[in-house]
């Protein structure tokens, strides 16, 4: 059996920007994952009873890409390798399907995001370019549309 904690409500379990390689489950309570810009926690997601958090931090050399704190009073299975990944997984196996179904959802939810930031970017464009001494043209991409307007 890996080991739980319990942890009150209001308790950073980590912050965006940590190194840590623990991934945590959730028995009991809930878990809130944020960022922090301009000095304000941003919230991104709620983790309730029998979801997962930190998985990342397993297969990653990198920092914390969100925080995580407390929302209720919570009892959280501690993860600190893929080597207790496997042993949780061997002991619950139907805890292998559910973690599949929600890293897939969570990558399918974090692609949609890259390809709607990557449409909004792609799809405006000014350009300005002078046709005649004393007249500018503008053009400007809005979605597949090209318009073309020339001033004086």
């Amino acid at each position: 059996m890996l080991p739980t904690v319990q942890v009150k409500a209001g308790t950073v379990i980590f912050k965006e920007g940590a190194y840590d390689k623990t991934m945590f489950i959730v028995l009991s309570g809930s878990v809130q994952i944020y960022v922090e810009r301009n000095e304000e926690d941003i919230p991104l997601a709620v983790i309730n009873k029998y979801d997962f958090f930190g998985e990342m931090a397993l297969y990653r050399n990198r920092p914390r890409s969100a925080g995580a704190k407390v929302l209720t009073d919570a009892k959280l299975v501690v993860i600190k390798n893929q080597m207790q990944l496997e042993q949780f997984i061997t002991e619950n196996p139907s805890f292998a399907g559910k973690m599949m179904v929600i890293m897939g959802n969570r990558l399918a939810n974090t692609n949609d995001l890259l390809l709607e930031k990557m449409g909004e970017l792609s799809t405006t464009s000014v350009e300005f370019s002078g046709e005649e001494e004393n007249e500018r043209a503008t053009s400007v991409r809005v979605g597949t549309q090209h318009v073309r307007a020339a001033s004086k």
